[in-house]
């Protein structure tokens, strides 16, 4: 055998092994699914933001606790995200970015002026798992 075939072949074993995986998963959420119990294997997760401050320190908005839902499985099904994807501290990590104000920009005229110039984003936000 070639090494060309033997890479193809390795190749074509590996993609067979990781459809065999999320076809084994699926299969085994929809039989969970249809034999549901509490918490398995839909659960609803509590977490807060959390943001930077100036200080170097990191602020924890525990006023607003968010829920969502997720799935104890590998990959994600029916829309819903791995449990294992979530943070096991309960704490999503959020950055917001402002963009410098040049003088003379647009970003600045539009800080003059108390509004958003159009097509132009001024906050990004960043979401990190903590």
């Amino acid at each position: 055998m070639t090494p060309k075939a033997v890479l193809k072949a390795i190749l074509a074993a590996l993609v067979a092994a990781a459809v065999a995986l999320y076809a084994g998963d699926f299969a085994w959420f929809e039989y969970r699914m249809r034999n549901a119990r509490p918490n398995d294997p839909l659960e609803t997760m509590t977490f807060y933001y959390a943001t930077d401050i100036k200080s170097g320190k990191v602020e924890v908005f525990d006023d607003q606790p968010q829920t969502a839902i997720c799935v104890h499985s590998i990959f994600p099904h029916a829309g819903y995200k791995p449990c294992w994807r979530f943070s096991p501290s309960g704490i999503v990590r959020i950055s917001l970015m402002m963009p410098r104000r040049q003088p003379g920009g647009i970003v600045s005229k539009a800080f003059e002026q108390g509004c958003e110039p159009e097509g132009k984003v001024l906050v990004q936000l960043d979401i990190h798992l903590m």
